[in-house]
């Protein structure tokens, strides 16, 4: 699979994606393990926590959280992808 036709960009993109598959692979072990959903909420996994302390915390942040990663898939899905024919 080519992402891209320069390789040094191509390997990059792989890199960054293939980190990203581990980085969620090791938080939803750790939700498991610690029985705490918020290792997958979407402000956690972005760090944004980090100049929001808390952020992540509580139902309604969940919510906000499911609703923001639609809602960037939504962008990428309809902006970033060939239509198909």
């Amino acid at each position: 699979m080519i992402i891209s036709k320069n390789r040094y960009l191509d390997a990059f993109l792989k890199f960054v994606l293939l980190t990203a598959v581990i980085h969620m692979f090791l938080l939803f072990a750790a939700a498991i393990m610690n029985a705490d959903m918020a290792y997958l909420n979407y402000f956690n996994i972005l760090d944004i926590d980090l100049f929001f302390p808390g952020v992540e915390q509580g139902l309604v942040s969940q919510l906000i959280s499911i609703a923001a990663m639609a809602l960037v898939y939504a962008v990428i899905y309809l902006y970033f992808t060939g239509k198909e024919k």
